[in-house]
This record gives structure tokens, C-alpha cells and sequence, in this order.
């Protein structure tokens, strides 16, 4: 069941959009009117939010126009603030809910998992989808699937990593999976907003980070605080990207609605393969011209990592059904996807 009552940590978020509450205008009645709000890093993930909006308007001939608003609404009251009707929906990514729900992480892409084609036919053929339905309907709530984004850097270290135990006491900032990960190996992981990454890094705070994308890290300004970056990023080869809403709101929308919806999230989708791929790429190329050394994980840290990252996920899925039901599923579809690729291959 949903929560009946918004935190406290809502109130300053009611006094910002409370003059949106109004009724529209008679003029305007066959609008349908939505808040959205975004609670993902402005760049790429943000701009795929308000392209996924204006998909939906260009879509509904105008009729259903969706604003979005850049994180109002923080993670963890989202839940709340959907169903008191502050916000209409949120775009995001399932994992930031894994304080309302752990089993929801695994739906932002996972440590060792597959890219953004693989997350992807996992998601629409292999039923990722309808697990992640069953996980969210236990909280009366409805996701799509809207878009996905290439893997993130392996992490901005300041002295090279050789070894497993090199990690052994390393104050890094991380999050999530990628923290729990490494938690194993005897890494200290800090989970520190966006802007404070960099300047815990020049100042010695902090020895290591990874927050995300090679670009979205150079528009922190990480490498100019250290000059070590790590690939690939293994903690998130891809981050899905959703439109999440109350159920009975999707219950209610008309066909012609709905129909804009998942058509504005496959268009979505092919603009953040493209997009982000591009930036990355350029990013990297930036990289290596402003003396940035660039470093291969070695194989005997990644046969670590990958160690500790099974202990994390056999411990989350003995505790949740849902849970070890979708990773079950994932794990045959990993295996027949990879057989059929194979079988692809030598033909």
C-alpha cells in the first residue's frame, strides 16, 4: 500500500507547486495537465525527461502537456508525494527508490550486468518488465520503460589501483550496488551528492569516486581534481530510465493517452542510445587530449569484484521472493539471449 501522509520533507515542495493545484480553465478542460518530476542529474538524463514531455505533447496534438520539474521532490519522498497528488508521476530511474523497496536496484542496471542492448531486450522480450510490474503493483504504483544510457566510468582515483587489495580501506564515493560491492573488498563508499564529488576529491576527503557518465563526470569537474579514470564501469554498464505514476492514474488515462505515452518512451529510448553514446565517445577523446591516463581494471580485481557482487545479490534474493523471481528470470534470459547470439554469430 501506498503511504497515506506526506513527510515532512514535503512541505517546501507543497508551498512551490501549490499554485499548480488549480483547476484549469474552462477554455482549456480537454487538457489533461501533469507535473513530472525529474529527480535525475540535468544533463542527459533531465534532457531525456523533458524530450520524453514534448514527445508526449507532439504526440496528443497538444492535449496532454506534461511539466517537468527538476528534483522538487526529493528520492525518498516520492512515493508519498505520488500519492497525495503533489505530483503526478516522476521520471527517474527505478533504483532510486531502493530505500522504499531494495529489490527496485536492480532495475537501474546491476553490477556485471549486460549494455544498453542487452538491459533493453531484457526489459521488452525477456520479461524484465513484468517483473519489475510486479514489484511496483505491491506499492499501487505503474513504470515504463523510457530509456536507457551507456555504462558509467569505472571510478576517478587518485593513485593507480594494481591490485585487490589496494582497495582494502579506500575512502571512495559510491553508491548502491557498486557500493556494496565494493563495501566486501574493504572500500569505504560515501555517498555524496553530485556537487560535493569534486571538491572532496581535491581536498583529499575523499581517495576515489564514480558518480556516472565519462561526460556528466567532466561536467563535475572530477578530472581536474584527479587524473586516474578506471573502465569500463562495471559497478552500471547501463542506466535505465522510467516514467513512474500511480496506477490508478494510468488506469484512468484514455487509449489515445496511453498510446502517447509508450509511444514518447520508444522515442525516448532511441534519442538516449544515440545521444548519449556520442557524448560519451567525445567525452573520452577529451579525456586522453588533457592528459587524463585512462586504465583497464585488472583481470584478477574484476574476478573480485564479480565474487562480491554474487555474495550482494544472493543476499538480497533470499530475503525477497519478488525479487529472486526476477532475477531467476533474468539469469535464463542472459543465458538463452547469449546461446542465440552465439547460434547468430556462426551463422
Amino acid at each position: 500500500m501506498l503511504r497515506s501522509s506526506i513527510s515532512l520533507g514535503l512541505l517546501g515542495a507543497i508551498a512551490l507547486v501549490a499554485g499548480l493545484k488549480a483547476e484549469p480553465a474552462t477554455a482549456d478542460e480537454e487538457v489533461l495537465r501533469w507535473r513530472m518530476n525529474s529527480l535525475l542529474y540535468p544533463k542527459l538524463f533531465g534532457e531525456a525527461g523533458k524530450y520524453f514531455a514534448q514527445e508526449v505533447r507532439r504526440l496528443s496534438d497538444d492535449s496532454f502537456i506534461i511539466e517537468v520539474q527538476d528534483r522538487v521532490v526529493l528520492d525518498q519522498d516520492s512515493f508519498g508525494a505520488l500519492d497525495s497528488g503533489l505530483i503526478d508521476a516522476v521520471w527517474g530511474s527505478a533504483g532510486h527508490h531502493h530505500r522504499e523497496d531494495p529489490a527496485l536496484a536492480v532495475f537501474s542496471g546491476f553490477p556485471f550486468g549486460p549494455g544498453p542492448v542487452g538491459f533493453t531486450a531484457w526489459m521488452k522480450e525477456g520479461g524484465g518488465a513484468e517483473a519489475l510490474d510486479a514489484i511496483y503493483a505491491r506499492h499501487g504504483l505503474k513504470s515504463l520503460y523510457c530509456g536507457i544510457l551507456p555504462g558509467e566510468g569505472g571510478g576517478w582515483f587518485r593513485a593507480p589501483i594494481g591490485q585487490v587489495e589496494d582497495l582494502d580501506g579506500l575512502s571512495m564515493r559510491s553508491f548502491g550496488y557498486g557500493a556494496r560491492t565494493l563495501r566486501k573488498l574493504g572500500v569505504v563508499p560515501y555517498e555524496l551528492p553530485a556537487a560535493d564529488i569534486g571538491p572532496a576529491l581535491a581536498t583529499g576527503l575523499i581517495d576515489a569516486a564514480e558518480f556516472s557518465l565519462p561526460s556528466i563526470d567532466a561536467d563535475l569537474g572530477l578530472p581536474d581534481a584527479v587524473r586516474h579514470l578506471y573502465m569500463p564501469g562495471w559497478q552500471q554498464p547501463a542506466t535505465s530510465l522510467e516514467i513512474l505514476m500511480p496506477e490508478r492514474s494510468w488506469v484512468a488515462l484514455s487509449d489515445s493517452q496511453r498510446d502517447a505515452i509508450e509511444e514518447a518512451c520508444e522515442n525516448t529510448l532511441s534519442w538516449t542510445i544515440a545521444t548519449a553514446t556520442q557524448r560519451q565517445a567525445e567525452a573520452i577523446t577529451r579525456f586522453r587530449a588533457e592528459g587524463v591516463e585512462l586504465h583497464d581494471w585488472s583481470e584478477g580485481i574484476l574476478t573480485a569484484l564479480r565474487r562480491a557482487w554474487e555474495e550482494v545479490i544472493a543476499e538480497d534474493t533470499a530475503r525477497d521472493p519478488l525479487l529472486a523471481e526476477a532475477w531467476a528470470g533474468y539469469l535464463r534470459f542472459q543465458a538463452g539471449h547469449g546461446a542465440a547470439r552465439l547460434k547468430n554469430q556462426a551463422e
